[in-house]
């Protein structure tokens, strides 16, 4: 784009949460001299390109309603409205038009932001040198963080790192894709470079800005995608998607070197603060104290900087909210825990759940399961804020079955609706139990973790396998079950690993991207109509009877071609160096 004698910035100031630096004239156009000049221009500059890069995945809905997409993508749950984009894209084919506008991630308008920023901000003199150099640093990263969240839905795309002016040659402007390969060695090489030029630790004022470590931590997530499209996928495009089966192993190593540097390093360690491991899992997404040393980065909300989000509303069961709540519910990707004495989560099997005359208490079923079912779903009497979470649609006393009313006692005949209409269970992980509703309605603070250190045992523990580490693999994994009071594996293969990430990390955004990294999304979700549960109960028994339903109005479709997102009709019709991805 041209850059004009005017650089108009949209600061957003409600989400930026800067000073009112703005209260000088003119208010509205700030000159392009003036901002590269004036520190507080630089720094609101900044901090809309952090706001911009979408670290949670909001796609511009603030109050969080799209918050699932990627857990509704990737089969672990979906939103209470069938009218959502998460269920919509989730159950729709994904056509050559382009993916649902809420999965996809173009931001190139915010990559030449940044491009333009490091321009302007390089051997800038108004400023000494250590704070170009720091900010350009911390530009960088968001820039690549960005070819990551590209790279991991289109495999190759254009690698850009100068401005384009909009007089530009056609040439200079409709760039052909780089190749899959190439996105990630630059991601990569970005990141060995900024770890040597970030700090290894910020101040409390300045948390939320990538560190020596995060850095690392991205080049352990992104070279991991890496070796596992290397060992899993096949290239395509005549090498514009895709890498060599051979690349396993070089792309391994550098997964399993960064997670090891950062692992040892000194300054983060996993949270264990509490001795209930459910509590500890808990607080582990909550307690942004320094003393929570798991966290590497994360996104920094303060509702008296103008900066909150909606989760807990949107997650707090209804009757501890009266409002719209109850949005996020699990499907049965939930017998993906364990119980507690290690044995499957199904082993339990459905026909032996819902079969005639059986009933069950919650201690049977949910509570003496893995410490982090507990932490992560709200299930049939979970406790909550001094009460219960309670979802059967009916009760019998006395065999007659009521859908109405209170028992003496006070239980409810039935639950509130919105628990009972979909699965049967809900996202508790992050929902923060000290809010109250609904005077707290859209003022949820809680930071969002984008890198903590238990995915980084979970990468170092894949790495470790790819390169046939297998013991370290194995101890690596079991000191995450440690925390969770879960009984060590002895042995370990491909699907001990993957449902060990899938559980750890589940409603992080990760399950849809591992599944089609492994190229196992097929498998897992095409024909799939996801399954819920209804249960009723009997008052004289205590105990519920369980039924199966169709969580879903249709069965998902995934196709080979899934595994890479379409660019789109308008991108390729608009870009004549564009090739589209197979089979779109």
């Amino acid at each position: 784009m041209k850059k004009s004698k005017y650089l108009v910035l949209i600061f957003l100031i409600i989400l930026t949460g800067c000073e009112n630096f703005l209260d000088k004239e003119p208010l509205d156009i700030i000159s392009d001299a003036l901002v590269w000049e004036d520190e507080n221009l630089i720094n609101s500059y900044l901090a809309d390109l952090y706001y911009r890069t979408d670290f949670m995945e909001r796609k511009g809905n603030d109050d969080c309603v799209s918050l699932c997409m990627i857990a509704s993508m990737g089969g672990e749950g979906r939103s209470y409205g069938a009218h959502h984009q998460p269920y919509i894209a989730s159950t729709n084919v994904i056509t050559a038009a382009g993916p649902n506008a809420q999965l996809d991630y173009w931001n190139y308008k915010n990559i030449r932001d940044c491009n333009f920023f490091i321009e302007k901000m390089d051997n800038n003199p108004n400023f000494d040198q250590a704070y170009n150099k720091q900010r350009i640093a911390e530009v960088r990263f968001l820039r690549a963080y960005m070819y990551f969240e590209m790279v991991k839905r289109f495999g190759g795309v254009p690698i850009i790192v100068k401005a384009q002016a909009m007089d530009a040659t056609e040439e200079e402007l409709y760039l052909p894709r780089n190749s899959e390969k190439e996105v990630y060695d630059f991601i990569i090489a970005e990141m060995d470079t900024l770890s040597q030029e970030l700090p290894n630790e910020y101040s409390a004022e300045d948390k939320g800005r990538p560190t020596k470590w995060a850095a690392l931590a991205l080049k352990s997530r992104a070279a991991l995608y890496a070796a596992s499209i290397a060992k899993y996928g096949q290239v395509q495009l005549d090498g514009l998607l895709g890498f060599q089966s051979s690349d396993v192993e070089y792309y391994a190593d550098l997964s399993y070197d960064a997670s090891k540097a950062i692992i040892n390093n000194g300054i983060h360690f996993l949270y264990e603060k509490q001795a209930d491991p459910v509590l500890n899992y808990q607080n582990l997404f909550l307690d942004e104290s320094s003393d929570n040393k798991e966290v590497i980065m994360s996104e920094v909300y303060d509702y008296a900087k103008n900066r909150a989000h909606a989760f807990s509303l949107r997650t707090m069961p209804h009757d501890f909210s009266g409002t719209w709540a109850s949005m996020y519910y699990l499907y049965d990707f939930v017998e993906r825990f364990e119980f507690a004495d290690g044995s499957p989560g199904n082993s339990i099997s459905r026909s032996q759940l819902t079969a005639t005359g059986s009933e069950w208490t919650p201690a049977e079923l949910w509570e003496n399961r893995d410490a982090r079912f507990r932490a992560t779903v709200f299930y049939p009497e979970s406790p909550w804020q001094g009460g219960k979470v309670l979802f059967h649609s009916s009760t019998i006393r006395g065999g007659v079955t009521y859908t109405s009313g209170f028992a003496e006692d006070g239980w409810p005949y039935k639950a509130s609706t919105r628990n009972t209409t979909k699965t049967g269970f809900m996202v508790r992980k992050r929902c923060n139990e000290s809010m109250k509703m609904p005077t707290d309605v859209f003022n949820d603070q809680t930071d969002v973790i984008i890198f903590r250190l238990g995915e980084i045992y979970l990468n170092l523990a894949e790495a470790a396998y790819y390169l046939n580490f297998t013991d370290e693999a194995l101890t690596t994994l079991n000191r995450l079950r440690e925390r969770a009071n879960m009984p060590p594996k002895t042995t370990i293969d491909e699907a001990t690993i993957q449902n060990e990430r899938l559980v750890e990390l589940s409603w992080e955004n990760h399950s849809y991207w591992d599944i089609r990294r492994w190229r196992i999304a097929k498998q897992l979700l095409d024909g799939v109509r996801t399954q819920g549960l209804v249960f009723t109960y009997n008052y004289d028994t205590k105990k519920y009877r369980i039924r199966l339903i169709a969580a879903e109005g249709v069965a998902r479709i995934f196709q080979d071609r899934n595994y890479y997102l379409p660019l789109g009709v308008s991108r390729v019709a608009e870009n004549p160096n564009f090739v589209e991805n197979p089979d779109y």
